[in-house]
């Protein structure tokens, strides 16, 4: 089923934990709760969890922030839990909110540093690039740079800041100048906690993509002919193939589930391909907003649950593949948590 990653994000077996419950023993107090004869049930489905996925007929459920509160405070009335593991529960519900941050925080540096290079030593980003990593707008920017200037720790010209190719460009520390300033001083909280994470995040994802592998156009198609031909032609979401009676024009294409545009260092990747029809490809990219968009493995899981909510196994194996992607994402970036 689809549900917004936003709302529902708390896995139940790190809650579990954090409440010092065997999951077995978590799931039964779950549904105790569910099944609850009170006028209202304590806890309900699409309100305080959803379930992603059965297995051996058992739910596994993603829990959102009111969900994991309210659970606790049920299980705080009975005696279960005490003080210290509220506090455990409330530590995991901020971690999983900076980790939702942080995840905002790499993809808008992914879609956003093209003009990344590295020169004496510092990795330097353009000003455009800049200003939509922090999501606002080029007063703004400015703004920033002057309150940045006149302050007791300005910009360091060919330090923090420089111009190349006559571009003004901001180095990691000169970012990290940006986001205090901005964190500071911006209006709305959300604005202020993102622009603070983008301190604390862009310097290991600048300093990977400078690094990372950047596969040749050769390099990717041969992983595209592969993945095509490890499943027989045939596309991996419908099961259709080029058929001479049937299927005569079916047209086969490799998509990758994190674009190659904006993650090339996952660009040959055979986990990171499916092979599916033309027609599902050019539908998926309309749906998402166009050809030249950014898109991750969440937004073809969601196309796909929209438009073939019964291909309940195609579904489990994008789930299925998204792990296998996080955990590779987190082998290239170790210090960065993954979990959208």
């Amino acid at each position: 089923m689809g549900f917004s990653r936003e709302i529902f994000y708390i896995e139940e077996c790190k809650l579990s934990q954090a409440l010092e419950l065997d999951l077995g023993v978590f799931d039964d107090r779950v549904q105790d709760l569910v099944q609850s004869t009170h006028e209202e049930p304590i806890i309900q489905e699409s309100i305080h969890f959803i379930v992603e996925k059965h297995i051996a007929g058992k739910p596994i459920r993603i829990f959102s922030r009111e969900g994991a509160i309210a659970i606790t405070r049920s299980l705080e009335e009975i005696g279960i839990v005490n003080q210290t593991t509220i506090k455990s529960v409330l530590t995991l519900v901020e971690q999983y909110r900076i980790e939702q941050i942080d995840t905002r925080v790499r993809r808008s540096i992914y879609e956003h540093s093209s003009s990344l290079l590295v020169k004496n030593q510092r990795h330097w980003l353009s000003y455009q690039d800049v200003v939509k990593i922090f999501q606002t707008n080029e007063k703004r920017l400015a703004l920033a740079m002057d309150y940045i200037r006149r302050s007791d720790n300005p910009m360091i010209l060919h330090e923090d800041v420089t111009k190349i190719k006559e571009v003004i460009c901001f180095s990691l520390s000169g970012l990290e100048k940006l986001s205090i300033e901005l964190s500071l001083n911006l209006r709305s909280k959300q604005r202020r906690e993102y622009c603070e994470r983008v301190g604390e995040v862009a310097p290991p994802v600048l300093e990977f993509l400078a690094l990372a592998p950047s596969p040749t156009d050769s390099q990717i198609d041969s992983a595209v002919r592969y993945v095509k031909n490890q499943n027989n032609k045939c596309c991996q979401i419908t099961g259709a193939t080029r058929d001479k009676y049937y299927n005569p024009t079916l047209q086969l294409v490799g998509h990758h589930l994190y674009d190659k545009n904006h993650y090339r260092f996952l660009a040959n990747e055979p986990d990171n391909i499916i092979a599916i029809c033309q027609e599902i490809s050019d539908d998926f990219h309309l749906w998402n907003g166009g050809f030249n968009k950014s898109c991750t493995i969440d937004n073809f899981i969601e196309y796909i649950e929209w438009k073939y909510p019964e291909k309940h196994d195609k579904i489990l194996m994008l789930y299925n593949r998204r792990s296998v992607l996080y955990l590779k994402l987190t082998h290239l970036q170790p210090t960065l948590p993954y979990g959208e």
